[in-house]
This record gives structure tokens, C-alpha cells and sequence, in this order.
């Protein structure tokens, strides 16, 4: 007999002659919580070495023993998100209570992702490379928005545009990149792509992001590669909530507030956040704003989960986004040879998105599952012009999106996963700058992914997507995934796929007349009723943009002390869209533009990145990113993308005074520059903008029941560039938060 098996025996037999000579039996139950944010931890693993009887913690954090002997014990706790605990000794006489912390992992390597390939994998055995910002990173940072938790991730530039800040992937701008909520598509592309910052991180859970084409899952736009911002499900038997608010440089303040609450089969949550800013101004001498507007927005969130029984559950949700924005441009017009004449004007915009969706989801046992999908979107832009007081230019869009998805992941056997789904989108495009004041567009699409494992240490996924388009067609894009594991610590993946993009409405039947400022903007089927002389210049019918995506990485991890990982990426890009010079006739003295397919690109570079658990309280992350860029028809890079990205992230804590640390820093190397508001300004000499680097400080100090104060300081080293519109200098911000409520 084993000496596990003794003691088993020995402690049963303790407990049966208690009993018979009228002594109770002891018990020993407790609860398992997150040592940094004091919440509850479901599943973690509760075992007594002497006996090796094991508990699960329950979705109130709350571990059981039954029927033990009185005496003393050794326990162990863990959990897949947390470092292993240490071994305590818990003496047992009647009734006790004994609770745990654990500490979460510096990266979860085992946290589950779905985005990659629309099936739950860890993250350690996901054939699809993917990154992960969790929120523990976030609130690290301090970060309060999506574009914000985004900056530290490698291969991933933040760049300002005229419709805020968008993604850069690998080279790919953000019209060209998927941006999801909890698999929903993203909808309010004003000037091309989706503006991050408007995403609050409130009541997110982490951020997936897959670089390269995901057009065989998701369809159009994932050409360069999807961004999952994944929110937060409610959960049972608990009432509690959260608070916070910070204030700093530019009378900036963003308070909110959030509250769960649920029972045995029903999850609610709802939220509420505040960001305002009075913005700042670089350069007073000059009448317009350099640097960021005013804003002020207002996003609220609201989930609603039920659990009918074990497999049928159903989630509704509501987000809603209200927003202003306003600043001062200015125009210099030459009057005459001797004499300029400058314009100033007074901008304002308002967006606000209103979004719901009912999800259904069915899970029978391990081997098949099912997700239902409705959502729907509206969102509303205006922006208006002013000079004294005077209207001089408007802009109005209504964007209606609705979508009705079915996805299905069924197990065959042991080795083999069949990934299978419809998709139906509709949008109605009603804007101010659209020939005929509206116009629709729907598509319909089915994907097959087939996932199997030939021997234990290759897995291949193989996907083909079929997507027709009411206005240009259909299109076929398949792809294929390989991760070969010769080792628990070695992995090795490989990816090539096609990726495609549908011109938008608005590059269709777009006709942005910008008469005060000189220019006017037509889409590619716009122009032809414009009755403008072309110049000889041959207007084509938009097509779809197309690409060749590929990547070979190899990954080095050894448990959770370290994670080392380089990636070679390869996209070839070909009938990108973009708009065209055809010349100056009067009144647009800075010319008549029209959308085309223009150009064919590629961006191809080399990704390091390496995490070090340092000691148990001190973790380390550093990335490299070498980019590099073409347009195969004129030889020259593209614009606003950097050669080089370094990024570095270092955090501690310091447990005898409950605080800690976050220190991060980037650096960007000069690039090729256009400014955002590039309408009529790619012509001329090429202008490069330097280098940059920023440095920046958290710190944070948690107190007995849940408050939790914080100090961040960004850009320490108050680097700042008018021209070239590295903004802003040094920022200080101070602020809290308040966790409460209780378990039931």
C-alpha cells in the first residue's frame, strides 16, 4: 500500500472513530482570493497533502472539508491565472476557517482565447499567434482606454488621425484592421479607421489581438488583423462593486463608477464612465489648436447573463458612447502675390453609438457547442464649422449595422475540430457626404476551419471563407495555421493566408466638398456624375484590396519565469485604396481628389519579445520591432510608419508596504511624415519626422478594504514636437479606486 493510500486510510479511520465515540467530525472550509484585487477565485484547486483529498473553490470563492480528524494539516492552493501558494498548516478542531491570496501570474500563458481561431484554447496551445493585454496590465499602467492599454503591445502603432486614434499593424493602417466587442463588429470609421480612444476599459477583461489576416473567420477589414476587446461576463451569487476617479494635467478627470450583481442563475452588470479634458495648445503664437481638443464623453455599458440550465444560456447587452469634441484650425489663403490672408474657424463634433446584442449559447457536454448571434448599431457624426459665429461647413452620418451570425465548434474523436459558421451584415449609410443622400450594402458569408492533430506535437488548422457583397461580388480567402511542439517549452508556428477588403460606402459614393478649406474628395463611383474634368485621367471602378499574409515564429518559455519569442511577418498588399490628385479647377485651389486603387505594398519585418520574472515581485517585458515598408509602384515607404519600435515595461511590488510600481518606456525611430490632416498635403519633397521616446511612471498603494490610491506621471522626459505632433509634454495625474460589496 502507498503511503498517500495510509494516510487516506488513517485519517478516514480517525474520522470514523470520532463519530463512533460521539466526538463530530471537523471541518475546514474557506474562501480563495486575488491577493492584488481582493476578488474571489473560482476553480482554484484546494489540497491536503496527508490525505490528498482535493476541493474546488466554487463561483463564491468558497472551498469545503468534510468529515477530517482533528489534528493539523498541510494545504496547497492553485490555480491555472496564479503562481503556485506556498504550503501552510492549518490545525482543524470542529469548524474552522482558513482563506487564501494568491498572486496572478505575470503573464497568463494558460488564460483561455477564443479570437484566434473561434474555438477556446489556452494561450500556450493556441496554433493561432496571439497577444493578450490582460487587465491586470492595464490597471498596472493606468491605462482608461483601449488605445491606451494598446501601447505596450508589440507590432502595434497608435497613430492619430482625423478619426482619433487607430491601430497599425505590422505596417497595415487601421482601416484595414477589425476591431471587435466580444466578437461584435466595431461600426464609426468618420475618416477610415475606428477611434480606440473612444473604447473605455471600465468593464473590460483583456484586449485579443491576432496580427495578420483575419478575413477566413471575420471577413472583410481583418486584413491586417483583429482586434477582441472582451468585456467582462456577470457572475453568480455575488453584489458588489467599483469606483474610481483620477484627475490631472489639462483639467482632465475621469470618474466612473460599476456594479454587479447575480444569484444562482442570473448575472447583471452596468457601468458608467466620464472623460473630460480641456485639451491643451503647444504653440499660442498661431491661431489654431496645436495639440489635443476639448472632449468631453460619456460611455455607459449594461450586460445581462442567465443560465436556463447546464447547457442553453443566454446574454443580452446594451453600449452606448456620447461624445463632443472642439477645436480651432486656421487656413492661410494667398490673396494676392504680396498679401496672405489667414482663416480661422471653430470646429465642432459630435459622435454618439448606441449598440445591443443578444447572444445564445449552447454547450452539450465537451463535444459540441453553439453561439447565436443578433447585434445591431447605430452611430451618429456631425461636425460642424464656424467662422465668427457664422456656419460654414457641415458634416452628417447616420452608419446602421446589423449582423445575425451562428458559429458552431464540434470535437470528432480526440485529435479532429470542425469550426463552422454563417454571417449575415447589413449597413445603411445615411451621410451628407454620399451621392444621394443614402446608400445600403449586405453581405452573406459561410467559414469551414478544420483543426487536427496528426501526433501530439503538430497541430494544423486549416479555415476557407466564402463572402458575397451585394455591390462588387463574392470572394473566396483561405488560410492555413501549423504549430509544431517538440517540447512543452518549445513552440513553433507558421501562417500564410489571403486577406481581402471591401471598399467601404463611403470610398464608393463618398463627395466631401471642403470649399473653405479648398479641396473636394470624390468616391471612385461618385465622380463620374461630377460633370469636373478629369484631365485625361482614367476613373476605374473601385475593386476590393487584396493580401498575401504570412508569419513564422518560434517561442522559448520556461513555466511562469520567463517567455521568449521572435516572429518573422511577411504581407503582401495589392490594390490598396486611396485618393488621387486630377488637378485645380476653380474653387478647389487645393485640388479635386477621387478614390482609386492605386497602390500595391508590401511591410515585412522581425518582432522580438522577451518577459522575465525577475523575483516574486519584480517582472520584467521587453519588444523590438523591426518594420520595414514599400510601395512597389513608386519605391517609396509608407508614411507614418517607423522603422524601429522598441518598447520596455517593468513592474514591482513591494509587500510589506501593499504598493508597487510601473515603469514604461517607448522609442520610435524617425519616419516618413504626413500630417493628419492630409487632404492635399502628399505632394512635395518627403518630410521625415525624428525620433521620439517617452518615459512614463505608475504608482500605486492599495489599503485594507479595497481603496486603492495612485500617482501616474507619462512622458517624463517632456519631449514634445509641435510640428510633427508628438504631443503632449508631461502629464501628472492622481487618483483612486474603491472596490466593495461581498459574496453570497
Amino acid at each position: 500500500m502507498s503511503r498517500g493510500m495510509r494516510n487516506f486510510c488513517a485519517a478516514g479511520l480517525a474520522a470514523f472513530i470520532g463519530a463512533g465515540t460521539g466526538i463530530s467530525a471537523a471541518e475546514l472550509t474557506g474562501r480563495v482570493y486575488d491577493s492584488e484585487t481582493s476578488n474571489l477565485i473560482r476553480d482554484a484547486n484546494v489540497r491536503i497533502i496527508e490525505t490528498g483529498q482535493v476541493a474546488a473553490s466554487d463561483r463564491r470563492g468558497e472551498y469545503r472539508f468534510k468529515q477530517l480528524a482533528d489534528g493539523q494539516y498541510r494545504l496547497v492552493v492553485t490555480h491555472i491565472a496564479y503562481d503556485a501558494g506556498d504550503t501552510v498548516t492549518v490545525t482543524v478542531s470542529g469548524s474552522r476557517r482558513f482563506d487564501f491570496k494568491l498572486r496572478p501570474a505575470p503573464w497568463v500563458l494558460n488564460d483561455v482565447v477564443v479570437t484566434g481561431t473561434r474555438s477556446p484554447h489556452l494561450l500556450k496551445n493556441v496554433p493561432v499567434q496571439t497577444e493578450v493585454v490582460t487587465q491586470r496590465d492595464f490597471e498596472r499602467t493606468g491605462a482608461t482606454t483601449v488605445d491606451e492599454a494598446l501601447t505596450s503591445s508589440i507590432g502595434i502603432t497608435i497613430n492619430e488621425d482625423l478619426s482619433g486614434q487607430g491601430a497599425t499593424i505590422r505596417g497595415i493602417e487601421g482601416d484595414r484592421v477589425l476591431v471587435l466587442v466580444d466578437g461584435e463588429r466595431a461600426v464609426g470609421r468618420v475618416r477610415g479607421s475606428i477611434d480606440l480612444s473612444q473604447y473605455s476599459l471600465s468593464n473590460v477583461e483583456k484586449i485579443e489581438i491576432v496580427k495578420g489576416t483575419g478575413s477566413t473567420l471575420y471577413g472583410s477589414d481583418a486584413m491586417g488583423g483583429v482586434i477582441n476587446i472582451i468585456t467582462r461576463k456577470p457572475s453568480a451569487n455575488v453584489s458588489k462593486g467599483n469606483l474610481y476617479f483620477d484627475y490631472g494635467s489639462h483639467t482632465s478627470f475621469n470618474p466612473s463608477a460599476d456594479f454587479e450583481y447575480g444569484n444562482d442563475r442570473t448575472g447583471l452588470m452596468l457601468g458608467g464612465r466620464l472623460f473630460s479634458t480641456d485639451g491643451f495648445d503647444l504653440d499660442l503664437t498661431t491661431p489654431h489648436t496645436n495639440g489635443q481638443e476639448q472632449i468631453d464623453r460619456w460611455n455607459f455599458s449594461g450586460k445581462l447573463r442567465h443560465r436556463f440550465d447546464d447547457r442553453w444560456s443566454l446574454t443580452g447587452s446594451g453600449r452606448l458612447m456620447f461624445e463632443n469634441r472642439d477645436w480651432i484650425e486656421s487656413e492661410i489663403v494667398a490673396k494676392n502675390a504680396l498679401e496672405d490672408t489667414t482663416y480661422t474657424y471653430d470646429d465642432e463634433e459630435k459622435n454618439a453609438r448606441y449598440e445591443s446584442s443578444v447572444v445564445f449559447d449552447y454547450l452539450s457536454g465537451d463535444r459540441y457547442s453553439m453561439k447565436l448571434r443578433l447585434f445591431g448599431t447605430y452611430y451618429n457624426h456631425q461636425w460642424n464649422k464656424f467662422s465668427e459665429s457664422f456656419w460654414i461647413d457641415t458634416s452628417k452620418t447616420e452608419d446602421i449595422f446589423l449582423e445575425t451570425s451562428y458559429t458552431s465548434n464540434y470535437v470528432i474523436g480526440h485529435n479532429h475540430v470542425a469550426t463552422y459558421g454563417l454571417d449575415y451584415n447589413y449597413q445603411d449609410l445615411k451621410s451628407s457626404e454620399v451621392i444621394a443622400g443614402s446608400k445600403a450594402d449586405n453581405s452573406i458569408a459561410g467559414y469551414l476551419q478544420y483543426e487536427y492533430s496528426p501526433h501530439p506535437a503538430w497541430t494544423l488548422v486549416s479555415g476557407v471563407r466564402y463572402e458575397n457583397h451585394s455591390s462588387f461580388g463574392g470572394h473566396v480567402n483561405p488560410s492555413f495555421n501549423a504549430m509544431f511542439q517538440p517540447s512543452e517549452r518549445l513552440k513553433l508556428r507558421g501562417f500564410v493566408g489571403r486577406g481581402f477588403r471591401a471598399p467601404s460606402i463611403k470610398q464608393q459614393y463618398f463627395v466631401f466638398d471642403h470649399t473653405a478649406a479648398g479641396y473636394i474628395v470624390y468616391g471612385g463611383s461618385a465622380i463620374e456624375s461630377s460633370g469636373i474634368d478629369l484631365g485625361g485621367l482614367e476613373v476605374t471602378d473601385l475593386k476590393q484590396e487584396n493580401s498575401i499574409n504570412s508569419s513564422i515564429s518560434a517561442e522559448f518559455s520556461y513555466g511562469t519565469i520567463g517567455l521568449h519569442r521572435i516572429t518573422y511577418f511577411y504581407n503582401h498588399l495589392e490594390d490598396l485604396i486611396d485618393f488621387t490628385l486630377i488637378g485645380f479647377p476653380d474653387p478647389y485651389w487645393r485640388g479635386v481628389y477621387v478614390y482609386q486603387n492605386i497602390e500595391t505594398a508590401v511591410t515585412q519585418g522581425i518582432e522580438w519579445e522577451s518577459r522575465v520574472r525577475l523575483s516574486s515581485s519584480w517582472d520584467l517585458s521587453f519588444s523590438y520591432n523591426y518594420l520595414y515598408t514599400r510601395n512597389l509602384e513608386t519605391q517609396e515607404k509608407l508614411v507614418n510608419r517607423p522603422d524601429h519600435t522598441a518598447k520596455l515595461f517593468l513592474t514591482g511590488l513591494v509587500e510589506r508596504f501593499n504598493a508597487g510600481f510601473s515603469l514604461w518606456a517607448d522609442y520610435q525611430s524617425r519616419k516618413l511624415w504626413v500630417p493628419r490632416s492630409n487632404t492635399g498635403g502628399n505632394e512635395g519633397d518627403a518630410v521625415y519626422a525624428p525620433h521620439r521616446t517617452r518615459l512614463n511612471l505608475n504608482l500605486f498603494k492599495r489599503f485594507n478594504g479595497g481603496l486603492e490610491t495612485f500617482v501616474r506621471m507619462e512622458n517624463l522626459l517632456d519631449e514634445t514636437d509641435v510640428e510633427f505632433g508628438y504631443w503632449p509634454g508631461f502629464e501628472l495625474f492622481v487618483g483612486m479606486k474603491f472596490d466593495f460589496g461581498y459574496n453570497k
